[in-house]
């Protein structure tokens, strides 16, 4: 059957969960960050072999411990060791969760160049070339940030949420907004995918976060939308950690200053 694992994607107020055994997820949930009992009537009863825990900030201390009760825990981060060259200057800075996508997406399709979107609180594009090196990427702010800039700077700008498909042209000021940002990013996406698409033919270009089915309708077809990229990255990197272990993980902070061995 293959170990059983329990994977966390812990984000800014949200945590996602998947339990993952001989390589294949068995379920999905999303419950509200530091809820612990959520996590184990999640689990149902099972015992995991493993858990392995990646986080956008750094995962808190009460919630590690509390997991530890359950198994041992593999605290994921942009230095961990990777199946993938890294090339990004200042590795410790990485966000584990660029790292986890980048991992996944290289997985799924070996041998291609991948741009990785993930539409969150931010949006974080991220390019792995054909070789399987992860050269770096950009950050922008995301839709609600965006909104949320646009009332806190301005005198008279109302917070909205924009609808899913907003109109083009915006004929009241909620509207403009909408509009505004929903198409702003849209064309940013457009931008990155054309401009880093044109010197690497045949790129593939996914797309993951909580607002990736909002934007993956506006874009051209044969884009992927994978909603749970990050779960599978932060398992690919436990598993990453197995092999170079013989089994035996080194729980705690997973760090390291490069690669693995095998590249």
């Amino acid at each position: 059957m293959g170990t059983l694992d329990l994977i966390l994607d812990i984000g800014n107020t949200r945590t996602k969960l998947a339990i993952y055994q001989g390589g294949r997820a068995l379920s999905h949930q999303v419950i509200e960050n530091g809820d612990t009992a959520a996590i184990e009537e999640f689990l149902g009863g099972a015992v995991p072999d493993a858990i392995a825990v990646g986080s956008t900030a750094n995962p808190d201390p009460t919630t590690i411990a509390q997991l530890r009760q359950l198994a041992p825990v593999l605290v994921l981060s942009g230095d961990s060791l990777s199946p993938l060259q890294v090339a990004y200057g200042t590795r410790h800075t990485l966000g584990a969760d660029r790292l986890a996508n980048a991992v996944a997406a290289v997985g799924r399709f070996p041998g291609r160049p991948i741009l990785v979107i993930d539409a969150g609180t931010c949006i974080t594009y991220d390019l792995c070339e054909a070789e399987g090196t992860y050269r770096g990427g950009a950050i922008s702010p995301g839709m609600h940030m965006r909104s949320k800039a646009m009332y806190a700077y301005s005198a008279r700008l109302p917070k909205v949420d924009p609808d899913p498909s907003p109109e083009f042209l915006g004929e009241t000021t909620e509207d403009s907004l909408a509009a505004g940002m929903h198409f702003g990013i849209l064309g940013e996406m457009e931008g990155f995918i054309r401009r880093l698409g044109k010197e690497r033919p045949g790129m593939v270009v996914v797309i993951t976060g909580g607002d990736a089915v909002r934007f993956v309708r506006g874009l051209e077809s044969g884009i992927f939308a994978l909603p749970y990229l990050t779960l599978e990255g932060y398992h690919a990197l436990l598993q990453h950690h197995r092999a170079l272990t013989g089994g035996v993980l080194p729980f705690g902070t997973a760090g390291s200053s490069g690669t693995s061995p095998a590249g």
